[in-house]
């Protein structure tokens, strides 16, 4: 049984300037943000992802915690703030094992791997989620096994009539 997860429309770009105090905290490292794996997959899907990344160990070490590889390139997003990165591991193991019996399992061992079906405003892709350690050493991964759709040519000056 696949999970199926609604993502949330994200808003247009917004010609509101930043948060002075955001871009100080993001500049030094010490930015963080309450992520959740909706607002994070739209994100990846809007962008045409492949694969989805949360490793907490790489914040340690300077690296992206969180981050998608979209079109060959590895976007790194700003790290969830504590609370948050609990969340997303949870909430992870909920897609992966989705179901009573196979959240126990997944508890007792640690690791759990499953499918979830993302449907957006752009249709629906399906992910394979795989979920591995505890504690400091765990981390999400998550593949996208249905083709990217080909961008849209639509009010483009290449398109031929």
């Amino acid at each position: 049984m696949a999970a199926v997860l609604h993502l949330p429309e994200l808003p247009a770009g917004s010609d509101e300037p930043l948060d002075p105090a955001f871009v100080a905290a993001w500049s030094e490292g010490t930015a963080c943000w309450p992520a959740s794996w909706p607002i994070v997959l739209a994100m990846a899907v809007r962008d045409g992802a492949t694969e989805v990344h949360y490793r907490p160990w790489r914040a340690d070490s300077g690296g992206d915690a969180l981050s998608y590889l979209a079109g060959g390139t590895r976007y790194g997003l700003v790290p969830p703030d504590a609370g948050s990165g609990r969340q997303l591991l949870a909430a992870a193991r909920r897609l992966a094992a989705p179901g009573l019996v196979a959240r126990l399992w997944a508890s007792v061992a640690g690791n759990a791997v499953g499918r979830v079906r993302l449907v957006a405003a752009s249709g629906a892709s399906e992910w394979c989620v795989v979920c591995r350690g505890r504690g400091r050493l765990a981390g999400v991964d998550l593949l996208r096994l249905s083709p990217v759709p080909a961008p849209s040519s639509a009010g483009s000056l290449d398109a031929s009539p």
